[in-house]
């Protein structure tokens, strides 16, 4: 028995030995050790407590986990918990990302994945109906996170289209992707989803990187885990609802919408590496943006009201073609100010510079405000 919202398995992938195996928990691990960071902290703790002091985190022994919880996909959101012994901090982080991966890893029957050991060669972990396969990489590897994505969503739409010809069109899958700042175990890099989605804190696209895994992709067209209390879950999904479609702000002018002006008026941003603690960069703030580059204005996470993702394009000049999310409040700081730019089309530049490398649009350029 397994509580409700449960798949009720896990994936434990030992990539040295290429072996793929289903694992279950006790209903009573589950219930102690709730949703994704709980059940990442009982596995870590399980299985390398003993060994953590002296353990990198870029050791093929380190667990790579992603992680479901019971409300995943019923919650707005639909995010997925990313953990393991973090290279950066050498403690534990539950870094979570909004992704349709979440989703999709969820109706193929799994609640999380395990990965230990170094695969030999680049691959990538395949969940379908039809099961868990790993499949060859190289061809991906060196890519940036935009290109990858784009070559994910082709290949495994085919390969689908060709196992099942009867079932018509297949939608894109739910994928999470390495950029080059993870193939190269650069110790801050991001598990990157939908071009510019990230689990961005503790590093771990880099232990993705040391284990040679490019991507871990799912599509399923099974059903939800059942809920065991389905009216009290439809009550606080409205509930959630209510309260997500009063954030005006958000709605509006997307999670970016505080920008330079704010930071002007309340001294909230960096500024060239924290040298400085104003700036009077008044006339660029989060409106400039939707005038000049937004190509999108409602794009929202899986099952979520606030709708609050703008995508911005660069559509001119040495940057064309350059596109990112709005960039929000953080990524117009350390992608901007900290690094002395008052510039919007610099800051979606590098933004999505950031994207591509699949690094942390947070730690990467605050990094590089030293030698700004």
């Amino acid at each position: 028995m397994i509580p409700g919202g449960y798949a009720g398995k896990w994936l434990d992938i030992d990539l040295t030995n290429n072996k793929i195996e289903d694992i279950t928990f006790p209903y009573e691990t589950l219930e102690q050790f709730f949703g994704g960071r709980g059940m990442a902290t009982k596995i870590l703790w399980d299985r390398v407590a003993d060994k953590w002091t002296d353990m990198d985190g870029l050791d093929p022994e380190n667990p790579l986990i992603f992680a479901t919880g019971p409300m995943t996909g019923i919650y707005p959101g639909a995010r997925i918990c990313v953990s393991g012994k973090s290279p950066v901090s050498n403690g534990v982080v539950g870094s979570t990302a909004a992704t349709e991966f979440a989703v999709e890893i969820k109706n193929t029957g799994y609640d999380g994945i395990i990965f230990t050991g170094k695969s030999p060669e680049p691959v990538y972990l395949l969940v379908t109906d039809d099961g868990p396969e790993l499949v060859d990489a190289k061809h991906l590897w060196g890519l940036d996170g935009e290109t990858t994505l784009i070559k994910l969503n082709k290949e495994v739409k085919e390969t689908l289209t060709k196992r099942h010809p009867n079932v018509g069109l297949w939608k894109a899958p739910g994928s999470m992707y390495l950029g080059p700042a993870g193939e190269n175990m650069v110790r801050n890099a991001c598990v990157m989803t939908k071009i510019c989605h990230a689990a961005g804190y503790g590093g771990y696209g880099s232990v993705m990187g040391s284990k040679n895994i490019k991507a871990v992709v799912a599509k399923s067209r099974n059903m939800f885990p059942k809920v065991d209390a389905p009216e009290a879950a439809k009550l606080l999904w409205r509930k959630a609802h209510a309260e997500l479609i009063k954030v005006s702000d958000f709605r509006r002018w997307g999670t970016g919408h505080l920008g330079f002006g704010a930071g002007a008026g309340t001294s909230s941003e960096p500024v060239r590496n924290w040298q400085e603690e104003w700036h009077n960069e008044t006339a660029i703030g989060v409106n400039r943006y939707m005038d000049r580059f937004w190509v999108k204005t409602k794009w929202a996470d899986f099952n979520c009201t606030t709708n609050c993702m703008k995508v911005s394009c660069i559509k001119t000049g040495p940057y064309k073609g350059d596109i990112t999310d709005v960039p929000d409040y953080e990524l117009q700081a350390y992608c901007g100010t900290n690094l002395g730019i008052f510039d919007p089309e610099s800051n979606v530049h590098i933004s999505t510079l950031m994207d591509k490398l699949g690094h942390s649009g947070i730690n990467g350029p605050n990094t590089l405000g030293y030698a700004a």
